[in-house]
């Protein structure tokens, strides 16, 4: 290849590294956007709305056979707005079921058993989370007669009809689900109010998409 060759090349290869960048921006901007737009529709329900809607939602998760089949769930702690877990909780412990909260360090989330409410104490943010014991892997390992089904309930922001979500930023969930998902097979579920779901919103090839999304009127 002469150096005029190589030249172009370069020029090319610099052109299609801007046209990356620029496209990565523009997404980064437009999924910022909507985590805005999203939450602030979610953050307008009233207390009575986000109740009514938040049950509705625990009945349609309940119904399914992700859920009645699953040995464990490991659920969000809901906190602010978000679709209430703690009936979800209750029930799965009421029905014996192995139950699962994370815990945030540094950049990292583990999933730790719990056996009541009273096991979580104000942690990352604020948010209720365990202070340790027994996580997934560790039950995972205990776990001799067959393997275990597991359900993973997923919080988010935004999402759209193809089940693509945005997060709250942190990569938390796709960070766990990337390495856990190499473990054991598992079925997630994501809990949203309609008022979450758009018709599209960008993604990346890296994210996970939920097998699911509950609402209170629709699964997706």
């Amino acid at each position: 290849m002469d150096e005029e060759k190589k030249r172009e090349t370069v020029a090319e290869r610099e052109e299609q590294r801007s046209a990356q960048s620029v496209a990565a921006k523009e997404r980064a901007a437009e999924k910022k956007r909507l985590r805005a737009t999203a939450l602030e529709k979610r953050d307008s329900l009233t207390a009575q709305q986000r109740k009514r809607y938040s049950d509705s939602i625990i009945k349609n998760l309940t119904g399914l056979s992700c859920y009645q089949d699953a040995d464990a769930v490991l659920t969000y702690i809901s906190f602010r707005s978000e679709v209430d877990t703690i009936p979800l909780i209750e029930q799965a412990l009421a029905g014996g079921k192995a139950v699962f909260a994370p815990k945030v360090t540094g950049k990292e989330m583990v999933f730790y058993r719990i056996f009541s409410l009273d096991d979580l104490s104000a942690g990352y943010r604020g948010i209720l989370e365990p202070a340790g014991g027994q996580s997934i892997e560790a039950w995972m390992d205990d776990w001799t007669s067959q393997f275990p089904h597991i359900l993973i309930c997923l919080p988010g922001a935004a999402f759209d009809r193809k089940r693509h979500r945005i997060g709250y930023g942190g990569g938390f969930y796709d960070r766990y689900l990337s390495k856990f998902l190499l473990k054991m097979e598992v079925t997630t579920a994501a809990l949203a109010y309609d008022c979450q779901i758009f018709d599209k919103i960008p993604w990346e090839a890296h994210d996970i998409c939920p097998a699911r999304i509950i609402t209170q009127t629709n699964i997706i």
